[in-house]
C-alpha cells in the first residue's frame, strides 16, 4: 500500500487518518522538507505536526504526488486513486482527458479527475484548517546558452560523469539495460568509474517489437564481460495493461511491458539506475515530429493541431467517442488546453523538447519507474542531476534538431563502442504473429468483460461496442490495434468514476 494521509477539520479539531509522515524516494545530502530549493534527488515527502501539514517534492515534480483539497479537508498520496472515495462517483476533468485520449499523457498538473491534481514541480504545499496554500516557482526554461557544438557535447560528457560520480553504488546492484542510448551511457560510465553491476537485465516487449532491445543490450554486456539476462514480457498484454493502468494512477497508457522487469528488480536488487529524462533532454524520440512541426510562437493553435493529429491515436480516437464524449472531450477543448501548455515553453532553448520533458517525461514515462517501481528501493536517475539538466536545457536548438547529439557524446566519451548500433535502427515486425497478438488482446478483453465486468458492455458511452464497430472498413486491423489500449483505459476509468473498483 502506498502512503496516504487525509486531514479533516471538525468542530473538535483536525482528524488525521493514515500516514502522518512520509518520505518517498531519496535525496542527496538534504532534507526534502527543509526550506529553500529542493535538494538533489527524486522524492516526495510530507509531515503533519498536529496543526500544520507540510509537503514538498523534487525539482522536476518527477516523483508522483497528488492532492485533493475539498472544503475542510485535504488528502495526499503518490497514488491518485487513493484520493477517490469508495462508492462515490467522481467528476472527470474533461479538458485534461480531451488531450490525454489523443496524446497519451496529461499536461501540467492535470489528472483524469477534476478534484485531484498533481503537485507542481519544486512545490511547497501547506495545509491548516483554514485551507491549503501551494507555492511553486515558474518552470525553469532557460534560453539558449552561448555555446559551440563542441562545448555543448563536452559539457554533457563531463556533467554526466559528475552526475554518476555523485550516485556511485554503495552495494551490489542489477542494472536494467536496453538497446538504446540512455541506459548504455549509464552502464559505460559506471564501468569507467569502476562500479559495474553484478548483472544486466533486459525485458522483451510486446509485438510488433522485433526484440532488438535485448539483443543489443546482450551484445554490449558481452563486450564488457558482464552477465546479462533477458526477461520474457508478461504473457498477456491485455492483463498487463489492466494491472498497469490503475497501478500508475490512470496517468499513462505506457509501462505495462515493464511489469516483469519491475517485479524482477524488486525481488533481486535494492538499488537501480534509470535513464528517465535522457531521451527528451538529449536526443528526443519525437525529433522527426519536431522537425516537421517547428515551434512557432505566432501560430501555437496550428502547432497544437498538428501535434494532436500526430498523437498516439490521432484521428482514430473519434471511433471511440459517442455523442456525449464527442462534446466533452472534443478536439477543440484539447486544442485550447494544449495551446496554453505550449505557451509556457516559448522562451526555452528548445521549446518542444522542453514541452515533452515537462509533460510526457514527467507525467507519463516517469510513472513506470516511480509508480510501478519499488518505493523502498534507491532509484538513481543521473540524467536528472540538477547541473546536467541546466546544461542540457540550455543547449541551442540547432545542435539538437538533427537528432545526433547523444550519439556524438557517446562516441566521444567511449569511442571503443562507437560501432555498436542501437535497437531503434531495427524495423518492427509485422505479419501473422502480430495479427494473432492483437486478436488475443481483443478476445481477452471481451472475455474479461463477459465474466468480470458486465457493466463495460452496457456502459453509458458504449466504448466496447464502438471498438468492435471500428473493426469494419479499410484499415480496420491497424485502427483497432491502436484503439484497444485506450478502450481498456476508458472502460476502467468509467468504473472508477462510478465508484467501482477495477
Amino acid at each position: 500500500m502506498k502512503p496516504r494521509i487525509r486531514l479533516v477539520a471538525t468542530p473538535d479539531g483536525v482528524r488525521a487518518e493514515g500516514d502522518k509522515e512520509a518520505r518517498i524516494g531519496h535525496t542527496f545530502g538534504g532534507d526534502p522538507l527543509a526550506e529553500g530549493p529542493p535538494p538533489e534527488g527524486i522524492f516526495a515527502a510530507w509531515t503533519w505536526d498536529g496543526e500544520r501539514l507540510l509537503a514538498r517534492n523534487d525539482r522536476y515534480g518527477i516523483h508522483p504526488l497528488y492532492y485533493r483539497a475539498d472544503a475542510g479537508s485535504l488528502t495526499l498520496s503518490p497514488d491518485p486513486l487513493a484520493l477517490l472515495r469508495p462508492g462515490e462517483t467522481a467528476e472527470l476533468d474533461h479538458d485534461a482527458l480531451a488531450v490525454f485520449i489523443r496524446l497519451g499523457f496529461f499536461l501540467g498538473e492535470d489528472t483524469a479527475f477534476a478534484a485531484i491534481r498533481a503537485l507542481a514541480p519544486a512545490a511547497t504545499l501547506t495545509w491548516t484548517p483554514d485551507g491549503p496554500e501551494i507555492h511553486s516557482p515558474a518552470l525553469p526554461v532557460p534560453g539558449p546558452a552561448n555555446l559551440s557544438r563542441t562545448q555543448a557535447v563536452d559539457g554533457f560528457v563531463e556533467l554526466f560523469r559528475a552526475a554518476v560520480a555523485r550516485r556511485l553504488p554503495a552495494e551490489s546492484y542489477i542494472l536494467p539495460l536496453s538497446g538504446g542510448r540512455d541506459s548504455r551511457h549509464i552502464l559505460l560510465e559506471l564501468c569507467r568509474q569502476g562500479a559495474p553491476p553484478r548483472l544486466c537485465v533486459s525485458s522483451a516487449k510486446f509485438p510488433p517489437d522485433p526484440g532488438a532491445d535485448a539483443r543489443v543490450a546482450a551484445a554490449l554486456a558481452e563486450r564488457l564481460g558482464l552477465p546479462h539476462r533477458t526477461l520474457a514480457p508478461p504473457r498477456s498484454e491485455f492483463h498487463a495493461e489492466r494491472v498497469a493502468n490503475p497501478a500508475q494512477g490512470m496517468g499513462t497508457l505506457n509501462g505495462a511491458w515493464t511489469l516483469s522487469l519491475r517485479a524482477f528488480l524488486r525481488r533481486n536488487s535494492a538499488l537501480w539506475y534509470d535513464g528517465v529524462g535522457g531521451g527528451e533532454l538529449v536526443q528526443n524520440p519525437s525529433i522527426e515530429l519536431i522537425r516537421k512541426n517547428p515551434y512557432d510562437v505566432t501560430d501555437l493553435p496550428g502547432l497544437a493541431d498538428r501535434l494532436l493529429a500526430a498523437g498516439r491515436t490521432g484521428a482514430r480516437v473519434e471511433y471511440l467517442l459517442g455523442p456525449r464524449t464527442r462534446t466533452l472531450w472534443s478536439r477543440e477543448r484539447a486544442l485550447a488546453r494544449l495551446v496554453r501548455e505550449l505557451a509556457r515553453h516559448a522562451d526555452a532553448a528548445f521549446p518542444l523538447g522542453s514541452f515533452f520533458f515537462w509533460n510526457r517525461t514527467r507525467r507519463s514515462i516517469a510513472l513506470a519507474t516511480f509508480a510501478l517501481g519499488d518505493g523502498n528501493a534507491v532509484i538513481h536517475t543521473p540524467y536528472l542531476d540538477h547541473a546536467l539538466v541546466d546544461h542540457l536545457a540550455s543547449v541551442p536548438h540547432r545542435f539538437l534538431i538533427d537528432g545526433t547529439f547523444h550519439d556524438q557524446a557517446l562516441h566521444k566519451a567511449y569511442p571503443e563502442h562507437a560501432g555498436l548500433g542501437f535497437a531503434s535502427a531495427v524495423p518492427q515486425r509485422h505479419g501473422p504473429v502480430l495479427v494473432g497478438h492483437r486478436l488475443a488482446y481483443l478476445a481477452r478483453l471481451l472475455g474479461h468483460t463477459l465474466h468480470n465486468e458486465p457493466d463495460w458492455w452496457h456502459g453509458h458511452d458504449q466504448v466496447l461496442r464502438r471498438l468492435l464497430a471500428a473493426g469494419r472498413g479499410p484499415g480496420a486491423p491497424q485502427r483497432v490495434s491502436r484503439l484497444q489500449p485506450l478502450a481498456l483505459y476508458l472502460l476502467q476509468l468509467e468504473s472508477l468514476a462510478a465508484g467501482r473498483t477495477t
